[in-house]
């Protein structure tokens, strides 16, 4: 009787993984690299033992166990899940992944290789094991130590971004070209899937699954996860996807239900089975021959693997705050390429962009790194203590300085949450559109020019200088300002202070990579010249003090006009009756005495810090006070001073001052402003010194109107400051000094009987 072939390779495929990787497990090796070498022997490249009959199925069965791995991830993916590893995990993953990328597409161009080889090569190397460093986390009980912690966080950012990856090298593998707006189309598909699966996950599917509970039982949950997953990936196939990210998104989609756990349970041997398959037929690709004609090149990509990913691994984790031993402990965990890596590599053999040489080069990198990483992590403490030692001072200093011991791996500080979310919704709101200016630009902007502009150089010239000059208020939006909550987190830990940059270096370089983008559509120039002209670009934006005030302008004027309903009911609600009520509802006055004799200490010496954002009022100093103390007035013993702000600009400042002996925040509580100003006579204050809030309209003629609030000579003459404007509906509380003040506004002023009077002689209070 005929044994069909695929029955009897499934058999030697399992008989052969069985044997091998019990072998494993009983000499302590990763039972995936047992399934490699299990695959080899069984392969036609290794004729001494029983071999598959049929090569051409090893591809099939690649890709079977690519289906069902990435369907096993899914259903253990969640945004939840995501949200929980923190910032620090965040910045690692981004060095090292950034970082390998471009070493790796380097080393292949080196090397004298195809251009589609190169760039699968960096994204291959730009992946770790999440297998191999659980498995040797495990052997040697370091599971629950902090490195620990948060390099498994990372690998959890790894495998998303993993996803996106392969979105994005199959829309560079169909064109051939990397093409900014294919892949941004692709990836815009891509989201536009994901929205729709979710939408499918959320109202069908859970419904379905609760109408059906009752004739539903073990067998046929399973045969109906299965459907979602096979129906998935034929969907993804048919709309230009891969399988891998069908199967990835019906296990999300399942994941959302409330039998994922119960489903997951199920699948779970039936993934391990296709897994473990899945890396038998990776071992069935190695060929000795073409190792042995490769062997300088696995050589070179598995130094640069240990190297690169150990070193951008150790700069990340300081980077992010954290100190040097967590920083070197986490860093040699991750010298290795792992299981991403190969489903990566069979992409590009599916696809057929990539050379038959580079799935068994990565594969024995992989070998390689996966036996050198128990030893990595075992001396890594070693390691540690010898850097420590041997560091310079200077660099030592500096890095005690910038980063703790005791820094969490999660970020859970409140005002960490709320910054970072800041931080990311700005810059995918901003990316969003600068991309859409990079494309009606170099598109249709530069189409137009050539209509009508005979020149050719002409054209380029001219759509070059108007796509980046439009794509300036959002560079600097993404920039972001230096706000309170920079501020607060600046001060509250120093280790917060290399996120905090890194953060900001991060936004710069996405925005100077969208310029580069336009230049680079236009002149023929290597890429790293554009790149450094683009960055000279953007930083001189983010230092322009009259972009930011434009900036500043535009995002008031789309913010009034996004909120117009809201803002007009709220301001309907608190009434006409209490003109500046939403100013005494942020703005409060803080106390705080000096309690020490100082020597020539004036007010900018303490109110030069960036971190110093609340404003000086009044300085009460025996039976005298002072309104609005001027920069170079000085501050002696026994001064009172009494500083306007918001909360969370009284909590940065008394972080701030903490550390300064000489002075300290009184037991007096927060006053709000308009109880601090009908309340200064209880300090004995007569009426002639008292300070008065007051509104101003601006009218085109104003001398104040389209003037910045720093050149508007407020306060230089007339010995007052702006601490509120009302545009329309919208209300800013403490402007920035860049604000520009437009005609309409209503300006609120805080100054004292001199302030008042200067306004009536100038005619600017004559109406009010």
């Amino acid at each position: 009787m005929h044994l069909d072939y695929l029955i009897s390779d499934l058999a030697l495929i399992l008989i052969s993984a069985g044997i091998v990787t019990l072998i494993f497990k009983r000499i302590k090796l990763p039972i995936v690299l047992g399934y490699i070498v299990a695959g080899f022997l069984i392969s036609p490249n290794f004729t001494y033992l029983p071999t598959v009959v049929e090569s051409a199925d090893i591809h099939v069965w690649a890709n079977i166990g690519v289906v069902f791995l990435m369907f096993g991830l899914g259903l253990e993916f969640s945004f939840k899940k995501l949200a929980t590893v923190g910032g620090s995990a965040f910045i690692v993953a981004v060095t090292v992944m950034g970082a390998m990328v471009l070493i790796g597409t380097g080393v292949g161009f080196l090397l004298g290789w195809d251009k589609m080889d190169c760039i699968f090569l960096g994204c291959m190397l730009s992946m770790s094991s999440t297998m191999i460093i659980l498995k040797a986390y495990e052997e040697y009980d370091l599971k629950g130590q902090k490195f620990a912690q948060l390099i498994l966080s990372t690998l959890v950012i790894e495998d998303i971004v993993g996803i996106f990856m392969m979105i994005i090298l199959s829309t560079i593998s169909v064109s051939q070209n990397v093409s900014g707006a294919a892949m941004f189309g692709e990836i815009g598909m891509m989201l536009m899937y994901l929205v729709i699966w979710l939408l499918l996950g959320i109202y069908v599917i859970p419904s379905l699954l609760k109408k059906a509970a009752k004739l539903m039982n073990d067998e046929t949950m399973l045969i109906v996860a299965l459907a979602i997953c096979l129906g998935m990936v034929v969907i993804a196939t048919y709309i230009g996807f891969s399988e891998a990210l069908g199967a990835f998104m019906a296990g999300s989609i399942l994941a959302g239900t409330v039998r994922a756990g119960y489903i997951e349970r199920l699948v779970k041997p039936i993934k391990d089975l296709f897994g473990a398959v899945f890396f038998v037929s990776v071992g069935m690709m190695i060929d000795p021959h073409l190792l042995a004609e490769y062997i300088g090149p696995i050589l070179i990509i598995t130094v640069v693997t240990i190297f690169g990913q150990m070193t951008f691994a150790t700069i990340g984790i300081l980077l992010s705050g954290q100190s040097l031993n967590t920083a070197i402990r986490g860093g040699f965990s991750m010298v290795q390429i792992g299981e991403f890596s190969f489903i990566i590599a069979t992409l590009g053999t599916s696809l057929g962009v990539i050379s038959d040489f580079l799935y068994p080069v990565i594969v024995c990198v992989s070998v390689i790194t996966t036996f050198t990483t128990p030893v990595f992590i075992k001396n890594s403490e070693r390691v540690f203590q010898f850097v420590d030692d041997k560091m310079p001072d200077g660099l030592w200093v500096f890095i005690k300085r910038n980063t703790s011991e005791t820094r969490s791996n999660k970020d859970r500080d409140e005002d960490w949450a709320e910054y970072m979310k800041r931080v990311l919704m700005r810059t995918v709101l901003c990316s969003v559109v600068l991309y859409i200016l990079y494309w009606l630009g170099t598109h249709q902007f530069r189409q137009l020019a050539a209509e009508y502009i005979p020149s050719d150089m002409l054209g380029d010239l001219l759509t070059t200088a108007v796509t980046c000059a439009v794509m300036v208020p959002f560079v600097n939006m993404m920039h972001g300002r230096n706000d309170v909550l920079f501020s607060k987190l600046w001060l509250k830990q120093r280790s917060n202070r290399l996120p905090l940059l890194t953060l900001r270096a991060v936004r710069v370089l996405i925005a100077g990579c969208f310029v580069a983008l336009v230049l680079r559509e236009i002149f023929n120039i290597p890429f790293i010249i554009l790149f450094m002209i683009a960055l000279a670009y953007v930083i001189a934006i983010v230092r322009s003090d009259y972009i930011k005030g434009m900036t500043i302008n535009m995002e008031m004027r789309f913010m009034g006009n996004f909120s117009e309903r809201t803002l007009a009911r709220q301001k309907k609600e608190r009434g006409q009756r209490d003109d500046y009520r939403w100013l005494n509802e942020k703005l409060f006055v803080a106390e705080f005495q000096v309690t020490d004799e100082v020597e020539n200490k004036t007010i900018f010496d303490f109110t030069n810090h960036r971190s110093f954002r609340v404003t000086i009022i009044k300085i009460i100093r025996g039976d005298k006070s002072i309104n609005l103390p001027t920069a170079e007035e000085k501050v002696v013993e026994g001064d009172i001073l009494h500083m306007l702000g918001t909360p969370a600009e009284i909590d940065a400042c008394t972080m701030l001052l903490e550390k300064a002996e000489w002075i300290e925040y009184t037991d007096r509580d927060d006053m709000m402003l308009k109880d601090y100003i009908y309340g200064q006579t209880f300090y004995g204050i007569e009426a002639e010194r008292q300070l008065i809030c007051a509104p101003i309209k601006i009218d085109p003629k104003s001398e104040f109107s389209r003037k910045s609030i720093k050149n508007s000579r407020m306060r230089q003459k007339y010995r007052g400051t702006i601490i509120g404007i009302e545009r329309g509906d919208l209300t800013m509380i403490k402007p920035n000094p860049e604000t520009i003040i437009q005609p309409g506004d209503m300006i609120w002023v805080l100054g004292g009987k001199y302030m008042a009077d200067s306004l009536v002689k100038s005619n600017v209070l004559d109406e009010q």
